[in-house]
Parts: structure tokens; sequence; C-alpha cells
């Protein structure tokens, strides 16, 4: 009898913690079921069942991910912050949640924490291409122009076909009154993308800038026969034709503008200015 009690109580343990690892494996599979078929509540409801199952092993760290991206489409932000800084102290480096909570900093205009996430990312991995990205585009917001054009230089040579990335540079080039250069990449991009309605918004307004008033029609024009429900391209080509002194073509697009969704009241303003 002493025997088969030692057995017990040798035994029981390691069954216990098989039956654990069983169950969080179980609750694992359910919660990513549940997640493919976008049922977001039960997902994170599971998942955070499982994370109670083993609250401290590194292997939780990819369900506090998981858990933080459902909340964050959920927009519940401040609780998808909270998940994505438990899971990182359990995994500091892990590149996926670094970046799903620089996203998420971003979407929150903290630049500041953005750029530590992004640094970070960075030393791990000094050819990550989104975080170069992110962190070329927090540079250009703080006129940190030469730093974002290293970024950018690097994306680019990395990746010559990241859209957001040679946009940025272009908009980087312009602005750091480099035109020549800020054209070359427009031309690049309509190479690649030759019916992307936003970049011709785009060139049309670096022409509106330069005063080449027919060219930036020209584009504004083709980008709307391209996309012709865009509010923000008839709030361009108002803008272009109060430029112009034709205030009457100017109010109807803000009027067509606001039709199609965009702000009354920063049209209504634009508008008092197109009148006067």
């Amino acid at each position: 009898m002493r025997i088969i009690l030692i057995i017990i109580f040798i035994v029981f343990p390691f069954v216990q913690v098989l039956c654990q690892g069983e169950d969080y494996a179980r609750l694992i599979k359910q919660g990513m079921e549940e997640l493919q078929r976008d049922s977001l509540h039960k997902a994170e409801s599971i998942l955070l069942q499982a994370i109670d199952e083993r609250p401290t092993e590194q292997s939780s760290a990819v369900l506090y991910q998981y858990v933080g991206q459902i909340r964050v489409r959920q927009k519940r932000y401040d609780e998808a912050l909270q998940a994505f800084n438990t899971g990182l102290t359990l995994v500091p480096n892990m590149q996926g949640m670094l970046m799903d909570r620089a996203s998420l900093y971003l979407q929150l205009r903290n630049n500041s924490k953005a750029l530590d996430d992004l640094n970070d990312l960075l030393v791990l991995n000094s050819e990550n291409t989104e975080a170069l990205f992110y962190r070329a585009f927090i540079y250009s917001a703080q006129h940190l122009n030469a730093k974002a054009r290293s970024d950018y230089e690097r994306l680019l040579i990395l990746q010559p076909r990241h859209k957001e990335g040679r946009l940025g540079m272009a908009l980087l080039c312009d602005n750091d009154r480099r035109p020549l250069e800020a054209m070359e990449h427009m031309d690049v991009l309509l190479r690649y993308w030759p019916d992307d309605a936003t970049v011709y918004a785009v060139r049309s307004g670096m022409y509106q800038k330069r005063r080449q008033y027919q060219q930036a029609l020209a584009d504004i024009n083709h980008a709307l026969t391209l996309e012709s429900d865009n509010p923000d391209f008839y709030i361009s080509r108002a803008l272009l034709y109060k430029d112009f002194k034709k205030n009457a073509l100017a109010l109807a697009d803000f009027r067509t503008a606001i039709e199609l969704g965009a702000s009354a009241e920063e049209c209504a303003a634009m508008m008092l200015d197109a009148e006067e």
C-alpha cells in the first residue's frame, strides 16, 4: 500500500503538468479558431484563459500580442497597450510585438515612444523596412530631414518598389527645396503605379506649390478620373481653383466634397475664404 501511495505522489504532479499542457494547447487552438472566424470577443476570452494557464512563460508572449491586436481592432487602445507591455516583459526583443506597439503609439500620436520602439527594432534588425519607413516618417514630422533622408534611402535600396517610402522621399525632397529630386521620385512612382490616383494628386500639389497651375490642374483632374468619389481630391481642386481666382468652381468642388463625406465645417471655412 505504501509503495502505491509513493507512486501516486510521484506520478500525480507529472500527470497534472501534462494535463495543464493539454489545456494550454487546446485553449490556444480554440482561440485561434475563433480569431479566424473573426469572433474577436470569444477569441480574446479564450486566449486570456490560455495565458492564465501559464502567465509567466515566454510562450505566452505571442498570446499577449494577439490579445493586443484584437483590442486595437476594437479601438480599446489603452488595454491593447497593456497587453503589448505585458507581452514584452516576457520577451523584450519580440520584433513583431515591438512593431505593433510602435504602430499603436503612432496611432496615439505618441511619436517619442514610437521612436524608442523603432530604434530598438532597428538595433535588432537594421533591414526592417517597416521600421525604417515609420522612423523616417517621424523624423520628417520632426523636421529632422537628414535623418529622415538616411532612413528613406536605406529603405529604397532594400525595397525600391516601396510605394509609401518612395512617396515619403518625394515629399521630403519637395519640402527640403529639392524639386528636381522630388519630381524624379514622382516619375518613378508613376512608372511603377501609373493608375494610382494619390500619386497624381500629390504631384498636382507639388506643381501648385511651384505655381505651375496648368500641370497641377491636369494632374488633379486625372486623379478624379481615377477616383471620382474621393472628397480630398475635390478639396485639392477647389484650392487650386482659388489660386486661379475661379471662386465659383472652387465653391462647387467644396460642396461636392461635403456631399462625399468631407467635414462640412472645414469646407465651409475654406468656402468663405473663396467668397472673399
